[in-house]
């Protein structure tokens, strides 16, 4: 065994990684996770080592501690496959249907184009421009979006509260007559800020998954610069990637 694997902590982490990925596998995750005598026994590790691992998993709000019934997912989380422009709650794209899925108006607004918005847009500094900010829910807040559009676009202000996932930035903009292109994303993780947390509906500091989008149309003109939080207890993002044979 490497030295290091000699303490506790990293055995645990080994261990909390394998039954992460039960609770966030691509069917929607399993009910319970198995007794600790169970994960001793498959895991031929020691009972200390399984209750470490299960506090990360706690600290991660991925389960709670039930007394007397061992431990439980904290909610269903939701593993959202995007390899394409698809809406969260897309047949086949998302553990969760449509229909659970609904979008809440915080603001629409039209504002002077801040330089990083001005730049990734291609407009003068200061032009108007359309801000929207919304958040997407199921059961709960999942994606707060704040969106930038350019202002000639054409489009009308969407309802308080718009249900399915036809009401999502890429239906929005098709009913509109846009033909999308592409979307440049840079994901990264944060701690959830005050602000963030109070619209998202969760604890300052947890842990979120932000995502830089600009979204181009047919043409490959830049017609919307986003910023987004995902709640990394709730929703997972998943790709498939393939390696080009001229890369190799």
């Amino acid at each position: 065994m490497p030295k290091y694997l000699e303490r506790r902590h990293h055995r645990a982490r080994l261990l909390r990684d394998m039954l992460r990925d039960e609770l966030l596998r691509g069917d929607g995750g399993v009910a319970t996770l198995p007794s600790e005598d169970e994960l001793i026994r498959r895991h031929q590790v020691g009972r200390n080592v399984v209750r470490e691992a299960l506090d990360l998993l706690v600290s991660e709000r991925l389960i709670r501690r039930v007394r007397g019934q061992g431990t439980e997912p904290t909610a269903h989380v939701i593993v959202h496959h995007l390899n394409q422009l698809r809406a969260i709650g897309e047949p086949g794209h998302s553990t969760v249907e449509g229909n659970a899925i609904h979008y809440r108006k915080l603001s629409w607004e039209l504002v002077p184009a801040p330089q990083v918005v001005a730049v990734n847009l291609l407009v003068p500094l200061g032009t108007p421009v359309i801000r929207w900010e919304r958040v997407t829910a199921s059961r709960d807040p999942l994606v707060l979006w704040t969106s930038y559009f350019r202002s000639d676009l054409g489009l009308q202000e969407p309802g308080e509260e718009t249900p399915g996932v036809d009401a999502g930035t890429w239906g929005f903009l098709e009913a509109a007559g846009i033909e999308l292109g592409e979307a440049a994303v840079r994901t990264g993780a944060v701690p959830a800020d005050p602000a963030v947390a109070e619209l998202l509906s969760t604890e300052r500091s947890a842990p979120l998954l932000v995502q830089h989008r600009l979204l181009t149309d047919a043409t490959g003109r830049p017609i919307e610069f986003a910023v987004g939080y995902y709640r990394g207890d709730l929703i997972v993002i998943s790709n498939t990637l393939r390696r080009h044979r001229d890369a190799v």
